[in-house]
């Protein structure tokens, strides 16, 4: 395995973590005298990256002196030279800003806003919450300052989104046009390259127009799927607001209402050189308020992209950007919709045929999980029958894309998102749960614990005894998705025919035989594993047995083979520990007649060796250990016979020979249990009462039983309570 640092790098981070409280302290003043000095030599360099280092290498987050901390933020926001800009930004993100009177700064105080002091202003986080959002409503930017807030602000909300309802309207609003005008107006002439050099001609080449994915010139307003040998700055904001736009959209909607305020700034729909075709279905030419023209400029950005995405593109990775587009795409057409559902009749033809065009392709199954949220969302506002969307998402996508761990991540994250929603509006839900574990079968441990919260979505009256059997075949089902992967022969044919169809029971020895070879591949192991504990078998079987107790002595077998196996008891400890007390609390007479001596003295032995294994060999969890004795106390009160093995043991708990027990409380805990057994088991007679109490005692029925004086009393009261009336 390489190592992932250095000798020399390790050397220097345990040196860093090491260094002390008054040699700190000392360093921190001879960097304050550096930063005082006129001209940063090359040493305040070299002390900025120690001072980094020293802050970065310790968990615990450190607070400057305050001189210094200002002069950092000083040197940070005014500085020219970017290396010094890029490490005092770094050493004040890795320390807690000041605190006390009149040390917390205002935004005023980070401008001009930068990259690096806006990331600043977002590392505080809730160190310094409200003097941040207090400061944006102080805040007054002039023009400069109103471009870099531009550059910030979206990114604050998408950090803290209860910065929105603090932020004064203004900012919102201005934002909110310089959004528009970077998505709609962005220029389609080439971008000023910066190549040349000293040999270059003195004629500067007027730039083109950009182009299409195709390769074509480019015939309306300018996308993030345009293409160009530079760009200029417009166009980089327009990938810029592209890349914020739908987290925008939601804090928007969600926060100031931007529409109080007229937009008498708007940009003609004819401003430019170019009209577009998009546009040209506008709902209306009115001047529309700040939010809703965001809203529209959205929409007629995405069904550009959505038409632009039907272009063959030229390259392999502009196809790739193509599909990532397309779902930020509609997931924008989702939030305007959310929104304003007035957008939805407009939005919904677009979303419908690029279903119709991507259904039958399965390189865009990413696109086809937002398409499905968009549906789900919306398809009952525009009155659309959604099952063919549902046939293809839960049909086809899991039966041909289950090897795919991104799709699978999505899928799970798509349903545990709607679990409600899907179960109220999407009848057919629970009856695709045989696709959707295929991605189960294929990729067992990472997706385990994302399946246990979707499968009570799935268990319905109708679904739960055949959910059932396919999580107990789930190790066939994986088999049989491998070999489909590796060949495909006669012998497998037929087997997944078998499988498919349910057909399970009568030709099992068929499809097990087939699957043998499969049987010790590690996929298939893994996904034996994941069995247990998708049927959260450790908390049923408690009441199983408790409304069943007849069953301990039917798997005796198998539950003492489980309990025997010492590996059991780290591996698999909360059912371990749920076996371990079902069969001591089961295994007798008076839940099964059937209940004999040997097989309570087999019990005895099988626990009683894993009890010495564990505790001569490690350091075992003392439940696991106080079950044990408990079990084994019940089992010898039942034979007597077992009574001074079990008493050896506790008397040398009593002397204190629990070396392999390293918590105090955890001793106490253990020592005290096996005093209370070991005094009981010195009285059989009562350790038997105790341990295993009587059938009357556990369910006692003393309002029932006419033999004790509580009902007499009662009919008594009741009697002269409800005397009847006499009539005339």
């Amino acid at each position: 395995m390489v190592a992932m640092y250095s000798v020399g790098t390790e050397s220097l981070i345990k040196q860093a973590r090491d260094i002390g409280e008054v040699e700190l302290q000392k360093f921190y003043s001879r960097i304050t005298k550096q930063l005082t000095a006129r001209e940063h030599s090359h040493d305040v360099i070299d002390s900025l990256q120690r001072l980094h280092l020293i802050l970065a290498s310790t968990k615990y987050t450190r607070r400057l002196p305050v001189e210094l901390h200002r002069r950092l933020l000083s040197l940070c926001v005014s500085s020219s030279v970017e290396q010094m800009t890029v490490l005092t930004s770094a050493v004040l993100r890795e320390a807690l800003p000041p605190s006390g009177p009149g040390q917390i700064y205002t935004l005023q105080d980070y401008c001009p806003l930068n990259s690096h002091t806006a990331a600043l202003v977002l590392s505080q986080r809730t160190h310094s919450m409200l003097s941040g959002i207090f400061s944006f409503r102080t805040y007054k930017p002039n023009l400069y300052a109103k471009h870099s807030l531009c550059l910030t602000l979206p990114n604050c909300f998408l950090n803290h989104p209860l910065i929105v309802f603090f932020v004064i309207v203004d900012h919102v609003i201005f934002l909110s046009k310089k959004l528009v005008e970077w998505l709609r107006y962005a220029s389609l002439q080439q971008g000023m390259s910066s190549s040349g050099g000293f040999f270059a001609s003195p004629r500067i080449r007027q730039p083109g127009t950009v182009a299409e994915l195709d390769g074509c010139v480019c015939g309306d307003f300018f996308t993030v799927l345009c293409v160009s040998p530079s760009f200029s700055e417009d166009q980089w904001m327009n990938l810029y607001s592209f890349s914020l736009l739908r987290h925008w959209l939601i804090t928007y909607h969600n926060g100031t209402d931007g529409n109080t305020s007229t937009d008498t700034e708007d940009r003609s729909e004819v401003d430019g050189s170019v009209v577009s075709m998009v546009s040209a279905t506008s709902s209306s030419s009115r001047v529309l308020p700040p939010k809703e023209r965001l809203r529209e400029k959205s929409l007629e950005y995405c069904q550009r992209l959505v038409e632009q995405s039907d272009r063959k593109a030229l390259k392999r990775a502009d196809t790739e950007l193509q599909k990532a587009c397309l779902v930020e795409a509609v997931c924008i057409l989702d939030s305007v919709c959310l929104g304003d559902p007035g957008f939805v009749y407009r939005a919904f033809p677009c979303v419908k045929a690029l279903f119709g065009r991507l259904s039958s392709d399965l390189s865009y199954s990413r696109v086809l999980l937002p398409i499905a949220q968009f549906y789900l969302n919306h398809g009952e506002t525009a009155a659309v029958d959604s099952e063919c969307v549902w046939r293809c998402v839960w049909g086809v996508l899991p039966a041909e894309c289950f090897n795919q761990p991104f799709l699978a991540h999505e899928m799970l994250t798509f349903i545990r998102a709607n679990q409600l929603l899907l179960k109220t509006s999407v009848p057919l839900y629970s009856r695709y749960f045989p696709n959707l574990l295929k991605f189960l079968a294929w990729d067992s441990p990472s997706l385990v614990s994302d399946y246990l919260d979707v499968l009570p979505s799935l268990v319905t009256t109708g679904t739960a005894l055949e959910l059932l059997h396919s999580l107990l075949d789930l190790p066939c089902l994986t088999a049989a998705l491998t070999l489909q992967l590796r060949y495909v022969s006669d012998c497998l044919i037929i087997m997944i025919q078998i499988f498919s169809l349910g057909d399970t029971i009568d030709r099992l020895s068929v499809l097990h035989d087939l699957l043998m070879e499969a049987a010790d591949w590690p996929r298939v192991v893994q996904s034996a594993q994941s069995v247990p504990v998708l049927l959260v078998f450790s908390y049923h079987l408690l009441r199983l047995c408790k409304h069943h107790p007849s069953l301990v002595v039917d798997q005796s077998r198998e539950l003492l083979e489980f309990a025997g196996i010492t590996a059991n008891v780290h591996s698999k400890e909360e059912l371990y520990t749920h076996v371990v007390w079902v069969l001591g609390e089961y295994l007798s007479v008076s839940s099964d007649p059937r209940c004999s001596v040997d097989l309570v003295t087999s019990c005895f032995e099988a626990l009683e060796a894993v009890l010495f294994e564990v505790t001569s060999s490690g350091c075992p969890s003392p439940r696991v250990v106080t079950s044990l004795l408990s079990t084994l106390a019940k089992l010898a009160s039942r034979s007597h016979d077992l009574i001074p093995r079990v008493s050896l043991f506790l008397s040398k708990l009593r002397s204190g020979a629990i070396s392999w027990c390293h918590s105090e409380e955890d001793v106490v805990a253990i020592v005290t249990r096996g005093e209370e057994l070991w005094s009981l088991l010195k009285l059989p007679s009562v350790a038997l009462s105790v341990l295993t109490p009587p059938l009357v005692v556990t369910t006692p029925s003393w309002h029932g039983d006419t033999n004790t004086a509580l009902p007499p009393r009662l009919r008594s009261l009741t009697s002269l309570t409800h005397t009847p009336l006499k009539h005339n």
